[in-house]
């Protein structure tokens, strides 16, 4: 199949029978199987990419195609975006994932950390949890968490066995935590309290990929990546913490506690001191969709790590009624 052949106005119409049969018949009428990294995102709705790209092209030249006809989920995604879609990227880790993983690795001596670490399942539900989190099922689980481990324990200058591949930025990581292992334990250390991922901004410095700066040092390095996730907090500390402090306040004053709207878990409740004030706090519009907007305290809804991961866990994502909704269920029919 050649890329070049689709339109957007085919792709439209590949949406449209997409909607029509729904996912499972639309993938099985096509002789498709589900996407795992690529997804075309249209309406507040994702779609399997590669799908909709064969059916697009089956509009365009009347040569419906399958998925066996043709392969290369990036080249695929590409054109789409070429017609102007949205479409997610692939799983490549990005640098913000890899300096929480780097501190773990590099608070634990460089040691082989065992997927079964209760650090490793916090770390795969924290990544998982995150609004920009692809759609895969298999996204950043204990596995994947411990094989990026592994490439980060391989990638440093004292190991002497053979390297797992982790890619550049994996080895610039390493080499800033090697050259300042301080700073970038406090740069892990604000990444988990913020919350949200400070995912760099574009610019004529580098892109978002965390590529080094030609000739820069292993700590010029590290002092750039942590003035990156400086600017991203501050620039995030300026509109969402005060709107998530005033949404706690506002429910403390309601509903006299902070506990999660939907399934009623409350952390402060369940463990005291250690727990005052921890909740998440969710966009009932994910912000990956609506983009940049003046959010109001309506707009938010409190939820535990729980509810959230599963909110967020496949698309269409649950709204919090939705949620609510097979929450009840389970416990009707349990």
């Amino acid at each position: 199949m050649k890329p070049s052949n689709l339109t957007a106005e085919s792709v439209l119409r590949a949406i449209e029978r997409y909607d029509e049969l729904g996912q499972d018949d639309f993938l099985e009428h096509y002789h498709f199987k589900p996407a795992l990294e690529y997804f075309l995102l249209y309406g507040g709705k994702a779609y399997d990419s590669k799908a909709i790209a064969g059916v697009a092209h089956g509009f365009a030249t009347n040569e419906f195609k399958e998925s066996g006809d043709f392969s290369g989920g990036l080249v695929i995604a590409r054109a789409l975006r070429g017609l102007g879609f949205e479409v997610t990227g692939g799983t490549d880790w990005e640098w913000d994932e890899i300096v929480l993983a780097c501190d773990l690795v590099a608070t634990s001596k460089w040691q082989t950390i065992p997927e079964s670490d209760p650090r490793v399942s916090a770390l795969s539900q924290f990544l998982r949890a995150q609004p920009n989190a692809r759609y895969s099922e298999k996204f950043r689980s204990a596995g994947s968490v411990h094989r990026k481990l592994e490439d980060l324990r391989t990638a440093h200058p004292d190991y002497d066995g053979k390297t797992t591949r982790g890619g550049k930025t994996t080895r610039q990581v390493v080499e800033s935590f090697v050259v300042d292992p301080a700073k970038m334990h406090r740069l892990a250390q604000a990444l988990w309290a913020n919350g949200d991922l400070a995912r760099p901004e574009l610019d004529d410095a580098g892109d978002a990929d965390g590529d080094e700066p030609q000739g820069a040092t292993s700590k010029e390095y590290a002092e750039a990546v942590e003035g990156r996730v400086v600017q991203r907090l501050v620039k995030t500390r300026e509109r969402d913490p005060r709107l998530r402090r005033s949404k706690i306040a506002q429910s403390r004053k309601d509903r006299g506690s902070i506990a999660c709207e939907i399934c009623g878990f409350d952390f402060e409740r369940r463990y005291g001191e250690l727990g005052e004030g921890f909740t998440h706090v969710h966009h009932k519009v994910p912000l990956h969709f609506s983009g940049e907007v003046k959010s109001t305290l309506d707009d938010l809804i409190l939820v535990c790590v729980n509810c959230h991961q599963m909110i967020h866990r496949r698309s269409p994502w649950k709204t919090p009624d939705e949620l609510r909704q097979i929450i009840t269920a389970g416990v009707t029919t349990s």
